[in-house]
């Protein structure tokens, strides 16, 4: 009789059998607790949001220059367009 060197030995003499004791796994649910379930989704979030890309300070500088522009031409034009009306009154 020739064996089988290549499988495990509680594999190739356990064809359509049961599994013995030790290898059974018992006390095992087949999904992940409610609690483990919640916990992961909490770690992935804070892991998604921790490695979120920064703002490029340098873009922000000049978008907010650019505010400042923007509001101080627009005070200069309606100083010039009050200016304008009192002053032909």
């Amino acid at each position: 009789m020739h064996t089988n060197t290549t499988t495990a030995p509680q594999r190739s003499s356990l064809k359509g059998e049961s599994l013995p004791g030790a290898l059974r796994l018992t006390g095992r649910t087949p999904r992940t607790s409610l609690i483990d379930r919640i916990a992961m989704r909490i770690a992935l979030a804070l892991l998604l949001w921790s490695s979120r890309p920064h703002p490029d300070h340098a873009a922000v500088e000049q978008h907010r220059r650019r505010e400042a522009i923007h509001e101080r031409e627009e005070r200069e034009r309606s100083w010039l367009r009050q200016r304008h009306y009192t002053h032909h009154l």
